[in-house]
């Protein structure tokens, strides 16, 4: 259905190509500017009206190349979504391996002693430990709250013990505030019934080099002028 909104409200008659890429992630982009492709996700080429496959992979959210390439691979290793671990790395650190909270939580993850160690974390401040403990932690609360994403979120924010006591997400003015943080950096929205939908936010841009390229996701990596297509 995305899809088909996206090239609805795009004016394509001056695109002699139009390519439709989803990777792994759930992540779409558009773009007017073929690629070479490898083997991955596939994607929706449009030629002349028509839509056809070809494999092809995306990766919009700018994050920080030193813990990219460890992102990846611990999502591929766990199963857990990068754009997951990406939105909750940029919400509790900025990236930021040395933050620390008021609360005592530490690192990229902010992780509180007692998970750390939960998850043979040695050193907290170690950027590739702390983020293999908080992938671990996001994918057993992931499974525990049968997929639901914002209950995940919120049990990785106030613990597991305050989702149960009060049956959902805590009315804690600081858990609903990161649960909604998360999930607008996923391209998600949180409503009370604790159900996930995506946003319908379409973004355009141009990079430096020209190309046009539309997405789902917002664009952190964009040079230039963001347009938002409702």
């Amino acid at each position: 259905m995305l899809v088909l909104l996206i090239l609805w409200v795009i004016p394509v008659d001056g695109w002699a190509e139009i390519i439709i890429s989803q990777d792994k992630d759930g992540d779409l982009t558009i773009t007017n500017q073929s690629t070479s492709y490898k083997k991955g996700p596939k994607v929706y080429k449009r030629r002349s009206g028509g839509l056809t496959f070809v494999p092809s992979s995306s990766s919009l959210t700018k994050v920080p190349q030193k813990y990219l390439t460890k992102i990846k691979q611990l999502s591929q290793k766990y199963g857990v979504k990068k754009s997951l671990i990406i939105a909750v790395a940029r919400a509790e650190s900025g990236f930021n391996p040395f933050a620390m909270s008021r609360k005592g939580a530490v690192g990229l993850m902010q992780l509180m002693k007692d998970t750390a160690l939960k998850y043979g974390v040695v050193n907290r401040y170690n950027a590739d430990q702390n983020l293999e403990a908080g992938v671990r932690h996001l994918k057993y609360l992931y499974k525990r709250y049968n997929r639901n994403i914002p209950l995940t979120l919120a049990a990785y924010n106030a613990g597991e013990t305050a989702v149960e006591k009060y049956k959902g997400v805590p009315p804690y003015k600081e858990t609903r505030t990161f649960v909604k943080r998360v999930m607008n950096y996923m391209g998600m929205t949180y409503s009370s019934s604790y159900n996930t939908k995506f946003s319908t936010k379409i973004y355009q841009y141009r990079t430096k080099d020209g190309k046009i390229v539309i997405t789902d996701s917002y664009p952190h990596s964009a040079e230039g002028p963001i347009t938002v297509i409702e």
